[in-house]
């Protein structure tokens, strides 16, 4: 055998060794070692309700809040107010979030409204006028003129 053939089958053994080495059961492992090192965050879904008569209906809005996240913003059209005669923007933020180990219930302190992100991002960051909420998922809680309840947790 010449050195150009033997190293030739030598490169091939190391091929064959390499990928026969391999296999997917070994890839998915490395996989699950990656999600394993993710954040354990979960999404929390709560849905808008109205009442009447006992009855709750969802009115297909919903705030969305990771069980990890703080000061987490969300807008919603307001009708007109002291602030503007129009409708217009409110601006909320979440802070200091809580999931129970359960999954059944979270709680959050609120700040705002404002008119702009700007601002509620300022007013989140000091803390300053919070209101301490809690939603379940078994009971519709009320906040001002509608209900909230936790509908998914993902």
């Amino acid at each position: 055998m010449n050195k150009h053939t033997l190293l030739k089958a030598l490169y091939t053994v190391i091929v064959i060794f390499s990928f026969s080495s391999c296999s997917k059961e070994g890839e998915i492992i490395i996989e699950e070692e990656t999600n394993s090192n993710s954040s354990s965050s979960l999404t929390i879904t709560v849905g808008i309700f109205t009442e009447n008569n006992g009855v709750y209906t969802h009115t297909g809005k919903e705030l969305y809040f990771d069980s990890e996240k703080e000061c987490q913003t969300w807008s919603r059209n307001a009708q007109g107010d002291n602030h503007s005669s129009g409708s217009h923007l409110h601006y909320n933020a979440a802070a200091n979030v809580s999931l129970n180990s359960a999954h059944t219930s979270f709680s959050w302190t609120e700040y705002g409204p404002e008119l702009d992100q700007t601002s509620i991002d300022a007013t989140c960051a000091t803390g300053a006028n919070g209101v301490s909420k809690t939603v379940t998922t078994t009971s519709y809680t009320p906040d001002k003129n509608i209900y909230l309840k936790i509908t998914k947790v993902e």
